[in-house]
């Protein structure tokens, strides 16, 4: 799970749960007591200067509920290693008290540092709905029975005699196949899985929040059907765009995004205005020019119209002259 730019910039402003100190230190004392419960009988034995480093962690994640802080950083702190904080953080994670995301490097195009969302914080809730999370929090997985046999039965034996070879197995094309990435839909998996592999997760993750967007600005709810639709329809446009045009892994979650915004919002437009969009399209337009003349042509345009006003009525004044004479031919 990789957090960009712009999504780091939207944790670090997002409003803070802590509102005075006395709520600080109840929430530390809270995260400290996951922990503690996490590491168990075992938590007693850590040195001191493993358990102050653990005590900052919880501070640090009072107000949001994640820590960004590099374990570095905590090392230097505390004179302790790397390695502990690593060791610490992986207990936790182990137990489903954190989940541990990366930030995009501005040096390359792979993972940064580590920030580490406590699963217990109240916040928790909106990182989980905004990143897809796809964690249970308080859920303790039983260990199944393994039924016993009889002793007095016998084991049956099977011939393993026309089993295959080990690299008649590995050389099996199913091998070498990557295996479906957790939390994208069937079709997309198998379509572009082996093409963007483990990043196709957050590809999929974009067209998610894209959804969640739209959903929010026309208070509806897509179906799951639309969703995938449009993932892939998005996903097989970026496919097809980086054929010739070499991106990095930032900008192609972008264009996703923007692909997957622009369908999303197409779909749910009203049909009244899908209407009314056609029909001004398939009306004829009239041209109206609107640019200025110039004085020469206008004058001589005024000349014209003066000329032919003019024999305009000369017409019609010798037409009133044959009548006139007409009727004075009659009385003589």
């Amino acid at each position: 799970m990789l957090i960009f730019s712009d999504d780091f910039a939207r944790m670090q402003n997002y409003e803070s749960y802590i509102k005075d100190k006395d709520q600080q230190k109840q929430m530390k004392y809270k995260l400290l007591s996951i922990v503690e419960s996490a590491f168990g009988d075992s938590y007693a034995r850590l040195k001191p200067e493993t358990r102050n480093a653990i005590d900052m962690i919880c501070f640090l994640a009072t107000e949001k509920g994640f820590v960004y802080a590099k374990d570095s950083y905590f090392a230097k702190e505390h004179n302790i290693s790397t390695r502990t904080i690593r060791r610490v953080m992986k207990t936790l994670e182990d137990a489903s008290k954190i989940v541990k995301a990366h930030r995009s490097s501005s040096k390359h195009n792979g993972r940064g540092a580590a920030v580490y969302f406590f699963v217990d914080h109240p916040c928790f809730t909106h990182w989980q709905q905004y990143f897809g999370f796809d964690v249970q929090a308080d859920v303790q997985a039983e260990n199944a029975e393994i039924p016993c046999g009889s002793r007095d039965e016998e084991a049956k034996k099977v011939s393993t005699y026309s089993l295959p070879k080990n690299h008649y197995i590995k050389n099996h094309f199913m091998y070498k196949t990557i295996p479906f990435i957790k939390g994208v839909p069937k079709l997309i998996n198998q379509t572009f899985k082996d093409i963007f592999k483990e990043s196709l997760r957050d590809l999929y993750l974009r067209v998610r929040m894209a959804s969640q967007k739209v959903c929010q600005s026309v208070s509806m709810t897509l179906s799951k059907k639309d969703i995938h639709s449009i993932a892939y329809e998005s996903i097989h446009v970026l496919f097809t765009y980086i054929k010739t045009r070499s991106m990095s892994f930032e900008e192609q979650c972008k264009l996703v995004y923007h692909i997957a915004l622009n369908k999303f919002n197409e779909l749910v437009q009203p049909e009244d205005k899908k209407d009314e969009e056609e029909s001004v399209m398939m009306s004829p337009r009239k041209i109206v020019r609107k640019e200025m003349l110039p004085d020469w042509f206008q004058a001589q345009q005024e000349k014209e119209e003066t000329t032919e006003s003019q024999e305009s009525v000369s017409v019609a004044t010798e037409e009133e002259m044959v009548k006139m004479k007409a009727i004075l031919a009659h009385y003589t």
